[in-house]
């Protein structure tokens, strides 16, 4: 049974780490995060370029999963996960290593999500990612 439900701006910044090569994009979206006796879920609507990503995000206390149209994704500190990404030319498998994961909290309410990983795919192409989330 849900202990909160509770309407949520929700701002992402989102870094691509390629060698010397950095891409970062900032976007907005209004949602909702419902409070749990073990965690929370935060679930958002984001419009990217002409598609609308549909976000659902488990916050647990030591992982967080993420569903994305259908894409699911782990992120776990202690074992890597598997997943795959469809791209234009066909769905690619991948790896994720989680190096950091960072919530803050103010007064029970989850106020930050610091994501840090390591994306491994399978044509060997490899990048860092970084996430931050803020909830207002």
């Amino acid at each position: 049974m849900p202990k909160l439900i509770q309407k949520v701006e929700v701002e992402i910044t989102s870094e691509q780490i390629l060698e010397q090569k950095h891409e970062k994009e900032t976007n907005k979206s209004s949602g909702e995060i419902t409070y749990h006796t073990n965690g929370a879920v935060l679930q958002f609507t984001e419009k990217y370029e002409e598609q609308e990503l549909v976000f659902k995000m488990t916050i647990l206390e030591d992982k967080i999963i993420t569903l994305r149209n259908g894409q699911n994704m782990t992120f776990d500190k202690k074992i890597p996960s598997h997943t795959t990404l469809n791209t234009p030319y066909g769905i690619l498998n991948m790896t994720i290593t989680t190096k950091k994961i960072e919530v803050v909290k103010y007064k029970e309410k989850i106020k930050e999500i610091h994501l840090f990983y390591h994306i491994e795919l399978e044509n060997s192409m490899e990048y860092d990612n970084k996430v931050d989330i803020y909830i207002k």
